[in-house]
C-alpha cells in the first residue's frame, strides 16, 4: 500500500516555540497554510478538538472550499450530538468536499476535559459509548433505515438522505492505548492512530491491535504521529533541533508568565517514561523538547537528515504504519521545507521497499 503524508492544521500562527491562545482564529494564515499543505504534496490534515477549543467541523468545512484535492481527519468525541447527525453532517460534507472527508473519533483521556462540556462518564465508559456509536455512524452513512437498542442510544426509523461520496463509507479513525481501546479500535477502526515510540514498543502496540481486529474478522491500518526537524548534515539538523529546543524553552516560560497554556492537549507519559533512558532513543527519536514542554503529546521528534529521517520512518513501515502524521515547529515553513526535502524521500523509499 502507498503511505499517506498527513499533516497538522493550525488556526493561528502558533507553535510550542512561539506559542499563542488557542482561541485566536487567523483567516489569512489558514488560507496560506493550506496552500502549503497542498503545494508540499500532504495528504491529509488532522483537525484537532478540545472542550475550550474552536469547532473543527467548522473549520474543516472552510478547508474544504478553499482547497482543490487536500483530504481531513476531522477529530470527533461521542456523546455531544446524535450519532445519525454527526453521520449526516460528515457525509454533507464529504459531498461538499467530494470525497475528502475522515473522522478521527476519540473518546477523550482527560475525565476533568470531558466535564467541562457536561461528559461525566468515564475513559472506560467513554470507550463503550465508542464502541456503539462508530457502527451507528456507518449504517447512517450505508442509508439504510434501522432501529437500535443500545446502552447509550436508542433509534427508531434512523435513516440518512445524505451518504458518503467514498464508497466503502468514510474511514474512521481511532486511538488510544488502554486495553478497552485496543479493543475497540481492532473492532471498529479503519485506522489505528498513535503517536511515536521507540521500535519495539511501537511493534508490540501494533500486534496487539492486530490480534484485536483479527478477533473481530478484521484488518486495520496504522498511523503514526511525529515531529520531524530536518538538516542538510547530522550535526545541522542537531544544531537546529538545539535552537528550536532554546525557542520552546523561552515560550513555555513566556506562556507561564501570562497565565496561559501552549495549546498542547494532554500529557506524553511514554515520552516521559522513555526519557528516563536519555534524551535520544533509537539513535533519532529525540524527547528533548517533550521533557521541556511537560512531556506534552506530540513533542517527540525525529532528528536528521532527509535520508536518515526517511529510513527512520522506513523502519515504521516496515511494522505496518502506511499513514505518517509529521509536523515541524514552524507552521507553514516547516510544512514547506518537510514537502521539499522529505516528502518525496518517503514516498519514494515507500516504493523501493514494496
Amino acid at each position: 500500500m502507498s503511505i499517506e503524508i498527513i499533516g497538522t492544521f493550525n488556526h493561528r500562527e502558533s507553535s510550542e516555540a512561539s506559542p499563542r491562545p488557542m482561541g485566536i482564529v487567523e483567516p489569512d494564515f489558514i488560507a496560506r497554510l493550506a496552500a502549503a499543505f497542498e503545494a508540499a504534496d500532504f495528504d491529509r490534515v488532522l483537525i484537532a478538538q478540545a472542550a475550550t477549543w474552536p469547532d473543527g467541523v467548522v473549520f474543516a468545512t472552510h478547508l474544504a472550499g478553499i482547497t482543490r484535492r487536500l483530504r481531513f481527519m476531522i477529530a470527533h468525541r461521542p456523546g455531544f450530538v446524535a450519532p445519525t447527525l454527526a453521520a449526516r453532517q460528515f457525509a454533507t460534507l464529504d459531498r461538499l468536499s467530494e470525497g475528502r472527508v475522515g473522522v478521527h473519533v476519540i473518546s477523550a483521556p482527560s475525565d476533568t476535559e470531558t466535564q467541562a462540556d457536561g461528559d461525566f462518564l468515564t475513559r472506560d465508559e467513554r470507550h463503550a459509548r465508542s464502541a456503539e456509536y462508530i457502527p451507528l455512524l456507518r449504517r447512517t452513512w450505508s442509508g439504510e433505515r434501522f432501529d437500535h437498542d443500545g446502552t447509550f442510544y436508542t433509534l427508531r426509523g434512523a435513516r440518512s438522505e445524505v451518504v458518503p461520496v467514498q464508497g466503502g463509507g468514510i474511514p474512521v479513525f481511532f486511538g488510544g492505548q488502554s486495553p478497552r481501546a485496543l479493543e475497540v479500535a481492532g473492532q471498529h477502526a479503519d485506522v489505528y492512530a498513535f503517536g511515536i515510540d521507540r521500535l519495539d514498543p511501537s511493534a508490540a502496540l501494533i500486534a496487539s491491535v492486530r490480534e484485536e481486529a483479527r478477533k473481530a474478522g478484521r484488518t486495520v491500518d496504522f498511523c503514526m504521529s511525529t515531529r520531524i526537524i530536518v538538516g542538510r548534515t547530522e550535526g545541522e539538523a542537531w544544531d537546529k533541533a538545539q535552537a528550536v529546543l532554546e525557542d520552546v524553552r523561552r515560550g513555555v516560560e513566556d506562556m507561564a508568565q501570562k497565565g496561559g497554556q501552549p495549546g498542547v492537549l494532554g500529557k506524553n507519559e511514554l515520552a516521559e517514561a522513555r526519557a528516563r533512558e536519555g534524551d535520544v532513543l533509537d539513535e533519532r527519536l529525540w524527547v528533548g523538547i517533550a521533557r521541556a514542554t511537560g512531556f506534552q503529546k506530540a513533542a517527540s521528534t525525529i532528528v536528521g537528515t532527509p535520508d536518515s529521517v526517511a529510513a527512520s520512518l522506513l523502519a515504521y513501515h516496515r511494522l505496518g504504519v502506511n499513514r505518517f502524521l509529521i509536523s515541524g515547529f514552524d507552521p507553514i515553513a516547516d510544512v514547506l521545507h518537510l514537502g521539499e526535502h522529505l516528502v518525496p524521500r518517503l514516498r519514494a523509499f515507500a516504493e523501493l521497499a514494496a
